[in-house]
């Protein structure tokens, strides 16, 4: 039996910033906000059709949504969506411990 070893790395928390992605922060409040409108959508049992007449939104928009293809959505629209959905999004920021840069 073979004894590699497999290590175990801690994530920060946001996939993208652990894989180098300089728009993670981005993609992640992205996938969160569509991770809450599917769950919504879900828990409502609406189907495309009626997700996209109660959001505003196209039946294809709330397909790519629901498909984690949200690369033509911003985060305004999102939560814009989910405001429909009578959802409230809040926004923390926090200090990230990252050095300044020189102007």
């Amino acid at each position: 039996m073979s004894e590699d070893k497999i290590e175990i790395v801690r994530g920060s928390g946001n996939v993208y910033a652990d894989m180098g992605d300089p728009d993670a922060d981005t993609k992640q409040m992205k996938a969160f906000l569509a991770a809450e409108i599917i769950a919504v959508l879900n828990r409502r049992h609406l189907t495309v059709r009626a997700a996209a007449e109660l959001t505003g939104v196209t039946p294809s928009d709330i397909s790519n949504v629901r498909n984690a293809h949200l690369g033509k959505f911003t985060i305004d629209r999102l939560v814009r969506v989910l405001n429909r959905l009578d959802r409230k999004v809040t926004v923390t920021v926090e200090k990230t411990g990252r050095g300044t840069v020189a102007a």
